[in-house]
């Protein structure tokens, strides 16, 4: 038997699935523009390939699923195969169609989000960065387990061999949402990641790994891009230049702004570059940037700087409130599509209510979606107003 055809559902039935059927309107646009792998058009299989992605979306918002044999079991009801999936899917017909489909297709729908997403209650943030809000990008790693048997995924950490994953995120740090995403094994390096990405007119902000190497420095120079990276506090630089410090300055315990040559011996480089020193509570922090001070004070790299934690953040709440921590497949290209779904989760969580939902939210989605809260109370608990057909 073939995949039936999904029934029209009305506006008053999706008011409970509102986000995944947002979601295949957008996987079906992005599915337009790449060609579906000929498998699907088998008659002989019964899983689509937007049957399953919905799948994956659905077991990050459900609050009882949470393994690859809960979602098939959910496929025997009625209600998800009216409204998620079209028929029940089998064990082996799940774990086969991680290896049929390109995760490009998730990218697309996630970078359409990203896009397009503009949050409407992001955090305070100083007036002044507001010309920078599309550009003002975090570049940051996260480590997930990996199962033994994800013989891809394969590390050697500081306590032996482990198996490991690590998402490469570019991060809107004035809309604190995800904006650009790679996911690789643990052993790909951050900043071989970031000189795949590089985009003209982008201004970077990274943490002590990123400032470790000092060529990195010119080839965001040469791309057109902007860059705020630490150094680590070994770093030697000879200084040629310092320039008087302002009031506001001082205010946020900048104690250096000028030009310095870093390096010394074979590794001294020619060109010059700005330094920032920052007192902060757990010690001096050293800033470069190519930033000229007539356009960014010092005061304003530091504030950049010292914001970098909300990525952290996010990393936190991806992990452990949306919960994408248990995996649904284990090869690297199923590992990729659920990061992806997640990352789509958040996007979506954040176009509907404005901001990510905290754990109390989370909670109250998972109660409605149990049928224990109101659609007028889910509103409440997000801070909207749900219009109704």
């Amino acid at each position: 038997m073939g995949a039936r055809t999904k029934r029209k559902i009305s506006e008053e039935e999706l008011s409970r699935w509102r986000l995944i059927e947002e979601f295949e309107r957008r996987l079906e646009q992005a599915a337009a523009v790449r060609k579906e792998p000929r498998t699907f058009s088998d008659p002989r299989r019964k899983l689509g390939q937007k049957d399953y992605l919905s799948l994956l979306l659905f077991g990050l918002f459900n609050p009882v699923v949470d393994s690859m044999r809960g979602l098939c079991a959910a496929s025997r009801l009625q209600r998800v195969r009216e409204e998620i999936c079209s028929a029940r899917v089998s064990l082996g017909s799940f774990s086969e169609a991680q290896a049929v489909i390109d995760p490009a297709l998730l990218q697309r729908v996630f970078t359409e989000l990203a896009t397009e997403q503009q949050c409407r209650n992001f955090q305070e943030s100083d007036q002044r960065l507001e010309p920078y809000r599309k550009q003002l990008l975090v570049v940051d790693g996260t480590l997930w387990r990996a199962l033994p048997r994800m013989a891809w995924a394969l590390w050697r950490s500081q306590h032996g061999k482990e198996s490991a994953l690590k998402l490469h995120l570019k991060f809107n740090l004035l809309e604190e949402k995800p904006v650009g995403a790679v996911v690789s094994s643990a052993r790909r390096c951050e900043r071989a990641v970031l000189r795949t990405q590089l985009a003209a007119g982008e201004f970077y902000v990274g943490d002590r790994y990123y400032g470790e190497d000092y060529a990195l420095f010119s080839e965001l120079e040469r791309a057109g891009c902007s860059y705020l990276l630490r150094l680590r506090q070994e770093a030697h630089f000879e200084v040629k230049e310092e320039s008087p410090l302002s009031a506001a300055d001082q205010v946020a315990k900048v104690t250096f702004d000028g030009l310095v040559r870093l390096g010394v011996g074979r590794w001294r480089q020619e060109a010059l570059v700005r330094l920032v020193r920052v007192q902060s509570e757990r010690g001096e922090l050293l800033l470069v940037s190519n930033k000229a001070r007539e356009e960014l004070s010092a005061e304003l790299l530091a504030l950049i700087y010292r914001s970098r934690w909300r990525v952290e953040l996010f990393f936190k709440w991806l992990k452990c409130i949306l919960g994408c921590r248990h995996w649904l497949a284990e090869s690297q290209r199923g590992v990729a599509l659920q990061v992806y779904c997640a990352l789509i989760a958040a996007l979506l969580l954040l176009r509907r209510s404005g901001r990510r939902p905290g754990k109390r939210a989370m909670e109250m989605i998972r109660f409605y979606l149990l049928g224990y809260a109101t659609l007028d109370e889910l509103s409440a608990a997000l801070g909207l107003k749900e219009k109704r057909s």
